[in-house]
């Protein structure tokens, strides 16, 4: 059996989105043979030093990256400048980052004593998101979006890279009555739908109880959990606010979550019985509300005690704007 190479990406990771996630995936391709990603955050003390204030607080940023699909292990509140005794403390080969340039306070290269034992390896950057123009979509939401056709084929290279193989449907290609891959009879089929925008901890939180609920008394590959993610005019019909992030974008979110066993995008708020039928599925999650008209004679499990805990655009906007001296610095920071 092949030796399992260490991999080690630190950083703040906040408002955990997919470049963040593709840059872990990305590393899984980085080494030949069996592959254990660890993962270091940042503490809030470490970030606000370095770049200026975090937009989620340590807790969230530990939490969330707790629930991506590819990570073996997480570090927290480790150093903003990556320390050498990772290698031994942790048994790391190498050091991960992207191909963009990460200085501390001082200028200072934080990657440089790795690069020069010749312990660094380098995935490429994902272009179209960042935590800074996340907050400058929150502080001028007027700003044109980035085109979501590039996203496509990053959503396809994140379920080919899932174990197994993420199946994915979109209502909008006309994938209205197929079934899914993994859908087994011997599986138990279950569906939630949202619009998992401001993707959080409580997300994960929502999705692994969705999880563990289908599979009581049954073993853990015995179950089959569908997501479905709410097209932008499903969000705008049930919010009143554009998303903050559009739909490949947040489809992206629930890709990388290791809950997730399928998707279906582009969903409306209530899906229609030809669809529940065609995707054999039997039970439903309710975060909140009562059962649709469609899913009534299906069983409605009310889940979601993390639901007040999620994050919303009008409450990022609060946190952003009642700190707005701090942000608009980090923003000058990074040309923002």
């Amino acid at each position: 059996m092949a030796e399992c190479t260490v991999l080690w990406l630190d950083g703040c990771f906040d408002g955990f989105h997919y470049a963040h996630a593709n840059a872990i995936r990305q590393s899984l391709t980085l080494v030949h043979g069996p592959v254990e990603i660890i993962v270091g955050v940042h503490s809030d003390a470490e970030i606000t030093k370095n770049k200026g204030p975090p937009l989620f607080d340590e807790r969230e940023r530990y939490d969330l990256i707790k629930g991506c699909r590819w990570v073996s292990r997480v570090v927290e509140d480790v150093p903003y400048v990556t320390q050498m005794d990772v290698f031994e403390k942790y048994g790391v080969d190498f050091v991960v980052h992207g191909d963009d340039p990460v200085m501390d306070a001082d200028g200072n290269d934080c990657y440089a004593a790795a690069k020069a034992l010749g312990k660094y390896k380098e995935c490429r950057r994902t272009e179209g998101i960042s935590t800074t123009s996340l907050i400058q979509r929150i502080l001028r939401p007027e700003l044109p979006l980035p085109d979501q056709a590039p996203l496509i084929s990053l959503l396809q290279a994140f379920a080919a890279s899932s174990s197994p193989h993420l199946d994915i449907k979109d209502l909008k290609r006309g994938h209205n009555n197929t079934t899914f891959a993994g859908h087994s009879d011997k599986k138990k089929i279950g569906y939630i739908g949202g619009s998992w925008d401001c993707f959080g901890s409580a997300h994960v939180d929502i999705l692994q109880e969705a999880r563990s609920t289908l599979a009581k008394g049954r073993p853990s590959d015995g179950v089959f959990l569908i997501v479905g993610v709410y097209s932008d005019e499903a969000v705008l019909e049930e919010t009143s606010e554009k998303p903050l992030l559009l739909m490949y974008e947040r489809a992206l979110a629930v890709a990388q979550c290791l809950h997730t066993d399928a998707l279906i995008l582009n969903v409306p708020r209530d899906l229609g019985e030809a669809q529940m039928e065609s995707f054999g599925i039997e039970c439903v999650f309710l975060t909140n509300g009562e059962p649709s008209k469609t899913s009534a004679r299906l069983s409605n499990v009310s889940i979601g005690k993390a639901a007040s805990q999620l994050f919303t655009v009008d409450s990022l906007r609060t946190k952003v704007l009642g700190e707005r001296g701090g942000y608009e610095e980090r923003q000058r920071r990074k040309g923002g």
